[in-house]
């Protein structure tokens, strides 16, 4: 099942509440920026100064789950963070169970108990944890719907509810596999969900930041609309300029487009990023990823020389993540590899890494490349 099934569940990070004074909400909003700004030690000396405030308020518990919640984000492959996120998400549940006891129509703690329950079931998910992530998306998402039927005019809370409503349509048609798990949740609609993340751009307190991150990611991934997603991921990659995820989907918008000047300056500020360790930066992953968008970018550009010492570097890490040869990733490398081999003159070597994507799966139109390129080669423009 794929990890994208649970985001509908899950993104509830900026769950609005009441606040008790200006300064509690300031640090909230403050801590938030912080956090996408990957400054995560002072972030975290904000929410403990929400926590000293009031300490049964979930909210300051919350965040610095967040935090970790992050770390995880953008480096997925690190496990090293899950028990430490598990043990923050527990305390926040403890903090609101112990309001909801005294009060079970408190919607504060519903939010942040449902938030923590997301969250713990992502991280879950992350990690193939198909049936536990289910339960918990499925107490995360009744939570919400309770707090928000208490509150609906709520634009924090609308983003949660949006993203379920999106994603609890989109998946069971694109993914038939999890349809079994999909009928212990309520019924979704897609086009009102795309419409209430949109809202909570104009509404709400600390969900706006979210809600951007979260439409990029959409107009990336799923509804293919390349100019929107640039829209939203320029604005937040300028904003917060040392984020990598941010960054990266606004190069996913350029090549969407077809803006490959405009991608290789992206991509290879990343890759300038990753090379001089800057934080957020570390994910061998997006090393893969940035390497070979820019070896694209040339190819794209008609400079496939000059894409030779990413494409190598690129095929180099995939070789080593990839063993079993079962990620597209790496069927598109190969494929870039042949082209690369084609134009140099190299015809047999070209063709060895045609018939490597053709003996995987076929992603996108990769076997119709690799079948023609294979038959009358590759030839620059």
């Amino acid at each position: 099942m794929p990890k994208i099934i649970l985001i509908s569940l899950f993104f509830l990070i900026f769950l609005s509440s009441p606040v008790k004074s200006q300064t509690t909400e300031e640090n909230t909003i403050a801590g938030i920026d912080l956090i996408y700004h990957l400054k995560f030690d002072s972030a975290e000396s904000k929410f403990r100064d929400i926590i000293k405030a009031d300490s049964r308020n979930p909210a300051g518990y919350f965040f610095l789950a967040m935090i970790d919640w992050w770390k995880i984000n953008i480096n997925k492959e690190n496990q090293s963070l899950d028990d430490v996120f598990f043990g923050k998400v527990e305390k926040v549940i403890e903090v609101a169970d112990e309001r909801l006891d005294k009060n079970e129509n408190d919607d504060n703690a519903m939010f942040y108990k449902g938030g923590a329950l997301g969250y713990r079931g992502l991280v879950k998910g992350l990690r193939e944890s198909w049936l536990k992530a289910a339960e918990d998306g499925r107490e995360a998402i009744n939570l919400l719907q309770k707090a928000n039927e208490i509150n609906m005019n709520n634009k924090d809370v609308l983003f949660g509810v949006g993203l379920y409503n999106y994603f609890a349509e989109y998946i069971p048609e694109t993914y038939p596999v999890v349809k079994p798990l999909m009928i212990i949740f309520p019924k979704g609609d897609k086009v009102k969900g795309l419409s209430q993340i949109k809202e909570t751009l104009n509404g709400s307190k600390y969900a706006k930041t979210e809600a951007k991150y979260v439409l990029a990611y959409l107009n990336v991934i799923y509804e293919k609309n390349y100019y929107e997603a640039e829209l939203y991921a320029k604005s937040l990659t300028e904003e917060f300029p040392e984020n990598p995820v941010f960054e990266k989907y606004l190069g996913n918008s350029y090549v969407g487009q077809g803006k490959w000047n405009e991608a290789l300056s992206v991509w290879k500020s990343v890759i300038e990023k990753i090379d001089s360790n800057k934080t957020g930066y570390g994910s061998v992953f997006l090393k893969r990823e940035s390497n070979y968008y820019t070896a694209l970018c040339y190819l794209k550009l008609n400079s496939i020389l000059e894409a030779e010492p990413y494409i190598e570097k690129a095929l180099d890490i995939t070789q080593k993540i990839d063993k079993e040869n079962n990620d597209a990733y790496t069927s598109y490398i190969y494929l870039i590899c042949g082209m690369l081999n084609d134009v140099k003159g190299n015809k047999s070597t070209a063709g060895v890494f045609y018939d490597k994507v053709l003996s995987m799966k076929n992603y996108q139109n990769s076997h119709q490349e690799a079948e023609r390129f294979k038959k009358d080669g590759y030839k620059q423009f």
